[in-house]
């Protein structure tokens, strides 16, 4: 079992991993195979590790779950060879009755090992064609070959990671381009805003639907791309985590409203969104109420208060942007929420627990409905 919010249970063959972009920077994976290097889970800590004891794992799950695969690395790794990358598709599909989520900042190899893999299908199913006999070219092992071939496992969601509008754009083509019956983004950690259409149209208008689902065409369309069928998004969690601005959250979850496309928000993270109240500097000024209602009004802005503001602006460092998080400071007492220059977010340090999955006064949980092959 796991707590990740979107899945429910992970399969790990393989963990540990390297650093490829900044949504790495403070991997938690990395933090607790650190933590237990050496054990039977983690006996080269963070190092790619191959776990062939485990290949076998989905066999012995009786209930039907949603399994999110290697969760502590990535399965596209470099140090991950085709063969056994291989066996963990093969047993992924021999076991229909879960649903896989395979998720990767390794967006060219998954393209290209996908492609290969639909490709070798194809000509295994077209080896029946050329049978002697029409039982031969008609039996149930030709059957299924040819349905194998005709569309992308229904149970196999391919998945890219998308921090920021440059690894949109360089990260969603390269999905859009991989045979998948659901393919899926995970914004998270957010580092800044991201523009899907945007990430889409770098493929030339004439290569997809957009956002618009894929298993809504169940293999009919004319076109073989057809879009993203499930967005992920949250801030980040842990030591030394980087605020996500309130507005990159906002303008997700409109960009998949707009396109009927489910949106999962799975966490603010360490930092949210607060009420911007400050603390009394004169408790005289102004103040209509009672010693009482002042004690307790200092008590409550102090539990609800802003702490900074995310300003949105930005500056580039080793050619990632980079945004500015400023602390609001002392400031005058008010029960009004202090209105912000255009572009900015009162925010406070929370921590995961605190900081909540509400998102404009409720939870966002949407999931694909995927239409049977």
């Amino acid at each position: 079992m796991t707590k990740i919010e979107w899945t429910d249970r992970t399969w790990n063959p393989v963990t540990g991993c390297t650093k490829v972009s900044p949504g790495c920077d403070n991997c938690y994976a990395e933090n607790i195979a650190r933590r237990f290097a050496g054990s039977k889970a983690f006996p080269a800590g963070f190092d790619v590790t191959l776990h062939e004891d485990r290949i076998d794992q989905p066999y012995r799950w009786r209930k039907p779950a949603r399994v999110f695969v290697n969760s502590m690395s990535d399965p596209f790794h470099q140090d991950v060879p085709d063969l056994f990358i291989t066996k963990v598709f093969d047993v992924m599909e021999a076991n229909p009755q879960h649903t896989f989520q395979v998720l990767t900042k390794r967006h060219a190899r998954m393209r290209s090992f996908v492609q290969q893999r639909e490709q070798y299908g194809r000509e295994y199913a077209a080896k029946f064609d050329d049978c002697p006999t029409e039982a031969m070219r008609n039996s149930p092992a030709a059957q299924d070959a040819r349905a194998r071939a005709a569309r992308p496992p229904a149970n196999i969601w391919l998945g890219v990671s998308v921090e920021n509008q440059k690894w949109a754009d360089i990260r969603i083509p390269a999905l859009l381009n991989t045979p998948a019956a659901v393919r899926f983004l995970s914004c998270e950690p957010l580092l800044g805003p991201v523009d899907l259409k945007q990430a889409v149209r770098t493929m030339g208008s004439e290569r997809g639907h957009g956002l618009t689902a894929s298993f809504v065409h169940a293999g009919d369309c004319c076109r073989k791309f057809h879009g993203i069928d499930w967005v992920i998004t949250g801030g980040e969690s842990g030591h030394g985590a980087r605020a996500v601005h309130p507005t990159w959250v906002r303008s997700l979850r409109d960009q998949c409203q707009q396109a009927e496309v489910p949106f999962f928000f799975k966490q603010w993270g360490e930092w949210g969104p607060a009420d911007f109240i400050v603390r009394v500097c004169d408790p005289d000024a102004g103040w209509k109420g009672t010693a009482e209602e002042l004690a307790a009004a200092k008590a409550d802005s102090e539990a609800r208060g802003a702490t900074h503001v995310h300003t949105g602006n930005w500056f580039e460092e080793d050619g990632e942007q980079q945004y500015w998080l400023h602390e609001i400071g002392h400031k005058p007492w008010s029960l009004e929420r202090v209105g912000l220059p255009e572009g900015t977010a009162a925010i406070r340090r929370w921590g995961k627990k605190g900081a909540g999955r509400e998102l404009d006064g409720r939870t966002w949980d949407e999931f694909p409905k995927v239409v049977s092959a």
